[in-house]
């Protein structure tokens, strides 16, 4: 097991870069098996196919090549490995539902979690040929198809909130009715859909700002977004007011309602209007 001691950590945007080349690699499998449609329902009730089950292979193989000795606490294998001080959450599929459907707002989210808070994060967009990922700062690459990435890394942060409001993303496929009654006091439209931890990704990069989320998620939903939008200058708030906390497994790795916005003032400000 690590130790929170390990040399390795102290790097947090070379731990990005290393999370990012895994994420790339198996978000090329999730473009290969884009036709999949074997789809079974799992205990809790959610979607998996041979796509989710071959990413995750895929990931794993990676981050044992690159990070070895990290424990790896996948969605597909939860009930394998028990979170430690440091340890991977994995989410080689998320979006299943948007994947299936056709859409391109899926991903692969992998983050490193130290005592209970990530500490750099990477999300693999292949549909959109788009990465983020961090540590101590945010960056955006592009990717291919096979997953090779292409191009310089960007650095990415958030932007100042535009005067007509806020760009609020809402779950495509996961509304619930008091998300939709905080977005519908923050902004004049009604939100932008849209699946998966792509959103964190694109209020890192300056593209939205608000994401309020108070339906069911689970850890490996969020925790890699909470490490990249946090280095790009946002947050994720749960509605008391404090910081995610991961590798809960007295909760079975369920989240509580938050909010991710651009700062902490915007997120305080929705948290207000619930």
């Amino acid at each position: 097991m690590i130790g929170r001691e390990d040399p390795r950590l102290r790097d947090r945007d070379g731990l990005g870069r290393k999370l990012a080349e895994a994420a790339s690699a198996s978000a090329a499998v999730l473009l290969a098996m884009r036709a999949a449609c074997d789809v079974k329902l799992k205990k809790d009730g959610s979607p998996v196919c041979a796509a989710d089950l071959a990413a995750d292979r895929a990931a794993k193989d990676a981050l044992a090549r690159l990070l070895p000795d990290f424990p790896v606490i996948s969605e597909e294998t939860v009930d394998s490995v028990k979170p430690d001080a440091v340890f991977i959450l994995l989410d080689p599929l998320d979006g299943t539902r948007e994947f299936l459907a056709g859409g391109d707002s899926y991903c692969v989210a992998i983050a490193i979690v130290v005592d209970g808070r990530p500490i750099a994060g990477a999300i693999a967009a292949p549909a959109l040929g788009r990465l983020w990922f961090g540590g101590e700062h945010a960056y955006m690459q592009g990717f291919t198809a096979d997953g090779s990435l292409t191009g310089a890394a960007s650095r990415v942060a958030v932007r100042a909130l535009p005067e007509e409001g806020p760009v609020v993303l809402v779950s495509r496929f996961h509304g619930d009715g008091r998300s939709d009654g905080i977005t519908a006091t923050m902004c004049r439209g009604k939100g932008v859909p849209m699946s998966s931890a792509v959103k964190f990704g694109l209020i890192a990069s300056g593209e939205a700002d608000l994401h309020v989320r108070c339906g069911q998620t689970m850890e490996w939903d969020t925790a890699a977004g909470d490490a990249i939008l946090s280095a790009a200058g946002g947050i994720i708030l749960t509605l008391d007011g404090a910081v995610p906390r991961y590798g809960r497994t007295e909760q079975q790795f369920r989240n509580p309602p938050f909010v991710a916005a651009s700062s902490e003032g915007l997120a305080r400000r929705a948290i207000a209007g619930c």
